[in-house]
């Protein structure tokens, strides 16, 4: 499969692009049949995958009621409804004829959510490999246009907005099935840029998509009694005989991912950047700044509670053809630092990110 070049130099495969963004998902998180449906294995048939999901969401609320949504209309009518465009009516002469313009809401199922679902199964009735699935994803597509969604295609940006209430919870898998389809719809080199859905070839939103598939990854696939913190873990200095505005100027220490289960935790951070760069003495090294801010991470849970007292920390990279997994303990903590091999098979990428939480081996037998 051909690749997808990122800021001009590193070319990533389009399989394992999919492969972020469908661990990055909603979707992996609460499909459970899709986490067993072998994708690492078979990630050439993802599209498929996903795309049956989203034909199967859609064929259900098509049998039930097909979500609605409110929104504002303007129409001339023979009585009163809603409020009255005066200007309007009198820029029409309408009275005259007796008519009147109105401003309301009414429901319909012309909405953002059907209109997302409606483009993703227009796109993977062209990028799916299997034939029959194609007939009935271009199918179903045309019966939403029958039943009022809008035929013109979704924008990217209005896709991405799309949430959903507390009461429209019978439309999240369709809703993303449909996000994930849409953000994989990736040309080829060979395929220029003109289709709609270009993969960003920005190294910001590739850091973003690749911390977002590692804490969805997590999130996803560790059981009980793993806990997975993806974000939100802010870890606190520890700091005596502070003065009056010190708090108001240290930088707030919120680490991408805390993995925790009994007697264990582990301080993850992800750096979408090249693990290992030439000093000016020309020696490979690792980062100091990464080195050092995960270093204040770890060392500041020393005396918060007794998973602190040996709490590890992890800086996992992504690289290309580049292995990468060393490990040292400094001041009792285990630091380890590692790399995920995104132009390596799948099943490779899964075994990197499941690596994080093995007990090294030197531990093992201390």
């Amino acid at each position: 499969m051909t690749g997808v070049i990122i800021s001009g130099r590193t070319r990533i495969p389009v399989r394992n692009l999919w492969l972020l963004m469908l661990y990055a998902s909603n979707l992996y998180r609460d499909n459970e049949m899709l986490r067993r449906g072998g994708v690492e294995e078979n990630p050439e048939e993802l599209c498929d995958m996903v795309a049956e999901i989203l034909a199967v969401a859609v064929e259900t609320r098509l049998q039930r009621t097909l979500g609605q949504s409110y929104r504002p209309r303007t129409a001339e009518l023979t009585r009163v409804r809603g409020q009255i465009d005066v200007l309007g009516t009198e820029t029409g002469q309408l009275l005259a004829r007796g008519r009147v313009s109105c401003r309301f809401t009414e429901l319909s199922v012309d909405n953002a959510r059907n209109r997302l679902m409606r483009t993703a199964l227009a796109v993977a009735a062209t990028r799916v490999r299997s034939e029959k699935l194609s007939t009935r994803c271009r199918r179903l597509a045309a019966t939403l246009v029958r039943v009022g969604v809008s035929p013109h295609p979704i924008g990217r940006a209005e896709a991405g907005s799309v949430a959903l209430g507390r009461n429209e919870v019978a439309d999240a898998e369709a809703v993303d099935a449909a996000k994930l389809l849409l953000a994989m719809d990736i040309p080829a080199e060979e395929d220029g840029v003109a289709h709609r859905w270009v993969a960003s070839r920005d190294v910001a939103e590739m850091r973003r998509l690749y911390e977002a598939a590692v804490r969805g990854f997590y999130t996803a696939t560790l059981a009980s009694p793993w806990r997975v913190h993806r974000g939100e873990k802010i870890l606190r200095w520890q700091a005596e005989d502070a003065s009056a505005g010190v708090a108001a100027i240290l930088p707030i220490m919120r680490a991408d991912i805390v993995l925790e289960e009994p007697g264990r935790r582990i301080i993850v951070e992800t750096k979408f950047a090249d693990a290992l760069k030439k000093n000016q003495y020309g020696a490979v090294r690792l980062s100091r700044d990464h080195l050092f801010q995960l270093y204040g991470y770890v060392q500041s849970q020393h005396h918060v509670d007794t998973l602190g007292t040996a709490a590890e920390g992890v800086l996992l990279y992504p690289t290309v053809g580049q292995a990468l997994d060393e490990s040292v303990t400094i001041q009792g903590h285990r630091y380890r630092y590692l790399a995920v091999d995104l132009a390596g098979l799948a099943t490779e990428i899964r075994a990197a990110l499941i690596a994080v939480t093995r007990q090294n081996q030197q531990q093992t037998h201390a």
